[in-house]
C-alpha cells in the first residue's frame, strides 16, 4: 500500500514542480529580496519605543520605494530602526528617498532623526547565496552520515531525498505565489530540515523494532513498512498539528516580518509530514529491493524478512 501510494504521490509532486517552474519562469523566477539582490540599509534613530510595522508603512508611502521593505530594531534599548529597501537608482536618489522616509516617520514619531544610509552590493548578496547553499548542503550531508551510522546507507539516502523534496516544494510555493525569498526563508528551510528528519528517524526506528519482534514469514518488507508507518502515524500527525496550530497563529496575528518566516514553515510542516511518513520509507524499500539486502535493522535482520 505504501509503495502504491508513493508512486501516485510522486507523480503529483512532479506535476506540481513542473507547474511551479512554468509559473516561475513566466513571472521572472523567484521573487528575491535585497539579501540576494542588493539594496540599502537606512538607519533612523526613533529615540523611543516604536511599532516596526508603522515605520515600515511610513517608508512604503514614499514614492519610488516598493517591493521588499523590512524594519529591524537596533541600538541601545532597541530605539533605532534599520530599514532595508531595494536599490532605486543612484546614491543621490537613495539619499533623497531616505530623507523622505524620515519625514514620514517623524509624523508618527516627532523625535526621529536620520542617522545614515549603507549600500549592500551584489558581492555581499552573492556571498549570502553561496553561504545559504553551503548551509543546506552541509546539513544534508551531516544528516546522511547520522542516519547511515544509526541505521544504514539506504535509510540515509531516503531521509536526505525526503529533505530535498521538502525544500523543493517550499521553493515552488514561494515561486508560484511570488512570495519574497530572503535570509528568513533560508532559516525556515533549515528549521524544516531539522523538524522533518526527526519524524523520519521515528519511522525508521519503528521499522527496526518491528524487524526484531514480528514473524518474518508473515511480513514482507512492504507489509513491515506499512505497519511501522501506521504505528507512528498518529504520533506524527498529532505533533505536526500542534506545531501547525502555533505557526498558523503566528502567521495570522504576527507582524509582516513574522509572517515571512511563518508561511514557509507552514508549507514545510505539511510536506514534511508527508515525506517522513510516505516518501523516506518508500525510497528505503525501493533501494533495498534494487541494490542490496541490508536495511534498517542490519544485514541479518533484513535477511530474515526477504
Amino acid at each position: 500500500m505504501i509503495l502504491k501510494n508513493f508512486k501516485w504521490f510522486t507523480l503529483l509532486i512532479i506535476l506540481f514542480v513542473v507547474a511551479a517552474l512554468i509559473v516561475g519562469f513566466s513571472c521572472g523566477g523567484l521573487n528575491l529580496g535585497i539579501d540576494f539582490t542588493g539594496g540599502s540599509l537606512v538607519t533612523v534613530k526613533i529615540n523611543e519605543d516604536y511599532d516596526s510595522e508603522a515605520v515600515r508603512q511610513a517608508a512604503l508611502e514614499v514614492d519610488g520605494i516598493s517591493g521588499d521593505v523590512s524594519v529591524v530594531k537596533a541600538g541601545e534599548n532597541m530605539t533605532e530602526a534599520v530599514i532595508r529597501i531595494q536599490n532605486s537608482g543612484s546614491e543621490a536618489t537613495e539619499e533623497s528617498l531616505a530623507l523622505q522616509m524620515v519625514e514620514n516617520i517623524q509624523k508618527i514619531y516627532p523625535n526621529a532623526s536620520y542617522e545614515g544610509i549603507e549600500s549592500v552590493g551584489g558581492t555581499a548578496s552573492g556571498d549570502l547565496i553561496t553561504s545559504a547553499v553551503m548551509a543546506v548542503v552541509i546539513t544534508s550531508v551531516l544528516m546522511l552520515i547520522y542516519i547511515w551510522i544509526r541505521f544504514d546507507l539506504f535509510s540515509g539516502i531516503g531521509a536526505v531525498l525526503a529533505l530535498v523534496h521538502d525544500v523543493i516544494i517550499m521553493i515552488c510555493v514561494m515561486c508560484i505565489f511570488r512570495i519574497q525569498v530572503d535570509s528568513t526563508f533560508i532559516a525556515a528551510c533549515l528549521t524544516i530540515v531539522g523538524y522533518s528528519i526527526n519524524a523520519t528517524v521515528i519511522i525508521f526506528d519503528r521499522v527496526r523494532e518491528n524487524m526484531r519482534t514480528l514473524n518474518p514469514k508473515e511480513y514482507t518488507k512492504a507489509k513491515l513498512l506499512d505497519r511501522s508507518v501506521k504505528e507512528s502515524l498518529e504520533r506524527t500527525i498529532n505533533t505536526s498539528l500542534t506545531t501547525l496550530i502555533m505557526i498558523v497563529a503566528l502567521y495570522i496575528f504576527g507582524v509582516e516580518s513574522i509572517k515571512v518566516f511563518a508561511l514557509p514553515i507552514i508549507v514545510g510542516i505539511i510536506v514534511g509530514t508527508y515525506s517522513s511518513n510516505l516518501l523516506a520509507g518508500s525510497i528505503w524499500m525501493l533501494l533495498l529491493e534494487k541494490f542490496g539486502k541490508q536495511g534498517v535493522g542490519g544485514r541479518k535482520r533484513v535477511k530474515a524478512i526477504r
